[in-house]
């Protein structure tokens, strides 16, 4: 099934129907003008190639939107060929039309596997099974001058997919060498490892719902780390496991039972290499060890290419020594036990602190007693009071009581008495008040009492939170290690890179190894660094041949840079080579169906330069043994994330690039400052107290611009300013003054408008996760003291969100509440109509159907209200070019929306949309969300403005 069949099983029948029939319609067609070839004269035979070559574009194109990507590739294939429009002699000729015949045949084939409910994974081999390949070169060598193409990929002969073969004899001892050789790097390697293989198997064990894109990250990650500390063993390993992973990612295959037992017993295998190389006896013994490797890399190498699997190894059985039993948790305790060196004088001030924090707490116990003391009083002093109460409520309250009390016999005599003698007598009120005196003169002491008791514990309270700061960072000191044990293993690297045969020399300056930083952090930076180093050595720095042009010395520089500033850490790799090409990036960000044409006019340079973070995307011109996939740089960035970093990147053309890992160096307790979004109920978020510069109440009148484009004089310069009142979904009204923070960065300054300045807080922070990793303004989430979570804001992502919000902010419900758009889609392809169509229908349009540009057009005579038109360009009669200066030319359609969708993606097809007045423009495959988020930003701002007009007409109706 294809991958759209597999997400809409509902859809299916109807759409692949559609397909099959437009691919058997293409195909006879195409047939029938491959077998008129043979008859054709000398003069009309290149002028033949030119209706077969569209056939074949069309039928690419479609196949490729239905997730056929071997079908696909073989049209392609058919495509370029026809497109050379070679003059050939009559011998090379007839080979040209049997090539064609056979491409042909093969398509047929397997159309009719398709409709079978098969797939098309095994294409390419079969092409080549049937000599079609062999006919291809041929005819290359026969006239190379006729043709300007590379062979196809899944024609080509796999050179980099089989691993190195490993030596039959001293496969464990060259693991245990390394080991006791490089015993400082594998304390980091071995439980990097580790982690991505137990990540590894997560997905695996999903089965077919599994996240690809962490599969292959894990295994080129094991892979370039591997090659990096010099393992080539399991560097080769690891990249079999990933030419594997990445034909399942370009759908050459499916992750079905057999690929993922494969890959199973491929992460086993790897953890046997490690176990081995830790001294340990692996399963089945170290001896059957080179035996397993050279299986199954072969395993890997034949799957990926779409050969047979090999059958399972056969092997005596090996009894397991007793020392073999307890493999698994020694590997398991290497991975979770790793040491570090503290010195005695931080030890010694660590107990010194906590003894203090027990006299502490002692004197907390001791001030604490006196509180129950002091409660105790407060309760005697109560029940008094109490009784008192009682006592004149059963007398004035109950006076039947009291009168049978009077008459008590002898009462009155003792009375009389009393007063013969002239005693004081005391009525009930003498009593109640004598009562309330006592109990008020009691009340008083208590209170004092409680005032000096509390006050003491507030003393004792800030004594014990300046301890535990105290001690929280020496807690901090004790657990950083070096940089140097980082940038140990990357020298090593760097050293070996200049015995690899045609690189280009480069030398490798670090800054600021003795910077302390925290182990965990340290640990899980190498890779990231590494992945940078890469880019910077096989990307960054050029041809010897460019440097030399540029004016450039031929052996290159690389830094590495650590530096400490406030409660970051700030690492940097830069080097001095040609820089980013944001031109090819926009190119491959289009193509790749990452972003649209007018996405990609609106950006900035630095916004197109974070573009090569998005996953499968580079700019590489071939993909190499450790680079050019499209995965190292959305590993670096997803890793940073996961520290509650940033990732930033400044490049100029002709000088170099830098890269700079922004990371709290404090990773679990921060010092905050608590802030409201808006109003006295609305939701509170906090700033990382070493980013604020200062907090100031500015006067409305003070920030220039409006909307999204304001700024605030501060210091000098103008400081964008960003309301934080639209992202958390609090109406943005007027003010009279606007409370802000300024808050600094590596890419400058911000200023955050919010409603209420808080309170500085001292908790625990972790970072956003994968959830909220996307949300490039949160470094993280903290605790606060009552125990709700506080989004902690990221100043360069609030920078950047200063610069272009439409690209993160979305309206509330403009698009809910507006009428139904209507949208007219026209191409030749009847599969591209139904299949796009239902996108469209999905996102909430109206969708009218139209096969070329000349139906379109007539449509739009007779009915012009449509809200936008999505056009292809090649279609028979009118094409999407001749269309748009239709409509152009027209009054009634002239300012109506159009977005182009097609398989050109040069720079010339795009230009000349423009020119006719195209709004934007995409490349097929079309990708779904892109579309949609692009028809939702065209119509936003008339959804917004009608929005905001109804009110204002509902109330001129009510006053009238």
């Amino acid at each position: 099934m294809t991958a759209f069949a597999a997400r809409s099983p509902a859809l299916s029948a109807e759409l692949m129907g559609a397909f099959y029939a437009e691919a058997g319609e293409v195909l006879s067609d195409l047939g029938r003008g491959v077998a008129a070839l043979d008859t054709a004269p000398a003069g009309a035979f290149a002028p033949a190639l030119a209706p077969l070559s569209l056939l074949a574009h069309r039928l690419r194109g479609s196949a490729g939107l239905y997730g056929f990507s071997q079908f696909s590739a073989l049209c392609g294939l058919l495509e370029r060929v026809l497109d050379a429009r070679p003059e050939l002699p009559p011998q090379e000729r007839a080979e040209f039309v049997a090539l064609l015949g056979t491409v042909c045949r093969m398509l047929e084939a397997s159309l009719g596997t398709l409709r079978a409910g098969g797939d098309d994974r095994d294409l390419g081999q079969a092409f080549t099974r049937v000599g079609g390949t062999a006919q291809l070169r041929a005819l290359l060598r026969a006239a190379p001058s006729a043709f300007t193409l590379r062979v196809p990929a899944h024609a080509a002969p796999d050179s980099d997919s089989g691993a190195e073969e490993p030596g039959t004899d001293d496969t464990a001892a060259e693991l245990r060498r390394f080991v006791r050789e490089q015993a400082e790097v594998w304390d980091y390697f071995a439980p990097e490892v580790r982690e991505h293989l137990a990540a590894l198997r997560a997905e695996l064990a999903r089965g077919e719902d599994g996240d690809l894109g962490v599969m292959f990250r894990a295994a080129h990650t094991i892979k370039g780390s591997a090659y990096m500390v010099g393992l080539n063993v399991l560097g080769d390993f690891a990249h079999g496991a990933e030419d594997l992973l990445g034909a399942v990612r370009a759908d050459a295959l499916s992750l079905n039972a057999g690929v993922r037992a494969l890959l199973e017993q491929a992460a086993d295998l790897a953890d046997d290499l490690l176990l081995t190389a830790e001294g340990a006896d692996p399963s089945g013994g170290a001896a059957l060890l080179p035996r397993r490797l050279e299986h199954l890399s072969e395993g890997l190498r034949r799957m990926a290419g779409g050969e047979a699997p090999l059958p399972p190894l056969s092997a005596a059985p090996v009894a397991l020594t007793p020392a073999a039993a307890p493999t698994a948790p020694a590997g398991t305790d290497a991975a979770q036990h790793t040491s570090i060196r503290v010195p005695a004088a931080q030890l010694e001030g660590l107990l010194d602190q906590v003894g203090s924090a027990v006299t502490s707490r002692a004197r907390l116990s001791n001030v604490l007693g006196r509180l129950s003391d002091l409660e105790r009083s407060m309760s005697d002093s109560q029940q008094r009071f109490q009784r008192a109460v009682r006592d004149f409520e059963e007398r004035h309250l109950n006076p039947d009581l009291v009168q049978r009390e009077d008459a008590a016999p002898g009462e009155s005599h003792l009375t009389g008495q009393f007063a013969e003698l002239e005693f004081d007598t005391y009525d009930d009120l003498n009593i109640l008040s004598r009562s309330v005196t006592e109990l008020s003169a009691d009340f008083s002491e208590v209170r004092r009492n409680l005032s000096d008791t509390v006050a003491e514990l507030q003393d004792e309270n800030e004594r014990l939170g300046k301890l535990l700061r105290g001690l929280r960072l020496a807690v901090n000191r004790t657990s950083r290690v070096p940089f140097t044990q980082a940038t140990a293993r990357l020298k090593r690297w760097a050293r070996e890179q200049q015995d690899v045969e045609g690189a280009l020399p480069f030398d490798l300056v670090v800054e600021g190894e003795d910077l302390q930083v925290e182990s965990s952090v340290l640990q899980r930076l190498t890779g990231p660094l590494m992945h940078l180093l890469t880019n910077a050595v096989s990307h960054g720095l050029g041809s010897a041949e460019g440097r030399a042009q540029a004016g450039k010395p031929a052996r290159g520089q690389v830094w590495l840079r650590a530096a400490e500033s406030g409660q970051f850490l700030e690492v940097t790799v830069a080097d001095d080579g040609q820089g980013l090409d944001l031109g090819r990036v926009r190119d491959r960000a289009l193509t790749g169906g990452l972003r649209s044409a007018q996405e990609l006019g609106r950006m900035g340079d630095d916004e197109v330069a974070r573009l090569i973070l998005l996953p499968g995307l580079s700019t590489a011109a071939e993909v190499g043994r450790v680079a050019g996939r499209g995965v190292g740089m959305d590993a670096v960035a997803t890793a940073v994330r996961q520290l509650g970093g940033e990732l930033l990147i400044q490049t100029e053309r002709g000088v170099g690039t830098a890269f700079t890992l922004r990371l709290p160096t404090a990773q679990r307790i921060m010092d905050l400052l608590q802030v409201r979004v808006g109003g006295p109920e609305s939701p509170e978020v906090a700033f990382a107290l070493a980013s604020v510069r200062a907090l100031r109440d500015v006067p409305a009148d003070e920030v220039l611009g409006e909307g999204d484009e304001r700024q605030v004089p501060f210091e000098g310069e103008l400081v964008p300013v960003v309301d934080l009142r639209p992202l958390w979904g609090q109406p943005a009204g007027e003010v009279r003054s606007c409370r802000l923070v300024f808050l600094t960065s590596v890419i400058g300054m911000v200023a955050a408008q919010v409603g209420e300045f808080g309170e500085l807080v001292e908790a625990g922070v972790t970072a956003p996760g994968l959830a909220l990793g996307s949300l490039d303004y949160l470094s993280g989430l903290a605790l606060a003291p009552s125990g709700e979570v506080r989004p902690v804001l990221e100043p360069a992502g609030l920078r950047r969100l200063a610069r272009r919000p439409q690209a993160w902010l979305r309206a509330e419900t403009a698009a809910e509440k507006a009428p139904l758009r209507r949208l007219l889609l026209v191409d030749d392809s009847l599969s591209v109509r139904k299949l796009v169509g239902r996108m469209l229908e999905r996102g909430g349009y109206e969708v009218r159907l139209a096969a070329d540009g000349q139906e379109a057009l007539d449509l739009l005579h007779l009915d012009p209200n449509f809200d936008a038109v999505v056009t292809d360009l090649e279609m028979p009669r009118m094409n999407g070019y001749e269309l748009m200066e239709g409509l152009r030319s027209r009054f009634s359609t002239a300012s109506l929306p159009l977005l182009v969708m097609t398989t050109r993606a040069g720079e010339k097809h795009q230009r000349l949309a423009f020119q006719l007045g195209a709004t934007d423009y995409f490349t097929k495959p079309v990708n779904e969300p892109l579309l949609l988020r692009r028809l939702e930003s065209l119509f936003a701002p008339q959804d917004q403005a009608a929005q905001v007009r109804a009110p204002r007409d509902e109330g001129l109706e009510d006053r009238a």
